[in-house]
């Protein structure tokens, strides 16, 4: 009985693979679509933005730091909870870049002539604080020390080694930010 039964469903088997095989089930491939442009996905990003520093003053009147804040509307709280931020400072031209991460501690001082310059992001805002004078200004006609930032949305999945996040050119060229 094992045997018949063994048999039957071999037979059974082989008998649906068939039908299923030759049966027409009205799917078929589609075209192909146009290739579309390369693209940012969901990333986003400012332009190299002006940003003023005000002194930060004790109760002695004494300057004991400078702060600035970037409006950015688009750091949500679900960016803060499971995107990413960064922020670049361009410390010499449009024409001749000096591009950093921040961050910048004191190991890029002479670079930059600022020793600390550091951030943090509520909803909103992007909030620098730094231990000098860290505004954009104007030398003979060309801007310097512009700021601009970077927002990666949780869902776009880069992994660990994807994107070099302290080398600006990189994340430019990875996400095909336009200068």
């Amino acid at each position: 009985m094992k045997h018949v039964f063994s048999v039957l469903s071999v037979t059974c088997i082989a008998f649906f693979t068939i039908f299923l095989s030759t049966t027409n089930t009205g799917c078929k491939k589609g075209d192909d679509g146009a290739k579309g442009d390369t693209g940012t996905a969901n990333v986003m990003y400012s332009s190299w933005l002006d940003v003023n520093f005000d002194p930060a003053v004790n109760t002695a009147g004494d300057t004991v730091a400078w702060t600035a804040e970037i409006t950015a509307p688009k750091i949500t709280k679900t960016i803060l909870d499971s995107g990413t931020v960064k922020v670049y400072l361009n410390a010499g031209t449009a024409a001749s870049p000096a591009i950093f991460p921040l961050p910048i501690a004191d190991f890029y001082y002479a670079l930059t002539g600022v020793e600390n310059l550091n951030l943090y992001f509520t909803v909103g805002t992007i909030n620098l604080y730094a231990t000098q004078d860290a505004s954009t200004f104007t030398s003979s006609g060309a801007k310097s020390w512009q700021y601009r930032y970077v927002i990666i949305p949780g869902g776009v999945h880069t992994g660990r080694s994807a994107v070099n996040w302290n080398n600006y050119e990189a994340v430019k060229d990875f996400y095909n930010i336009p200068d």
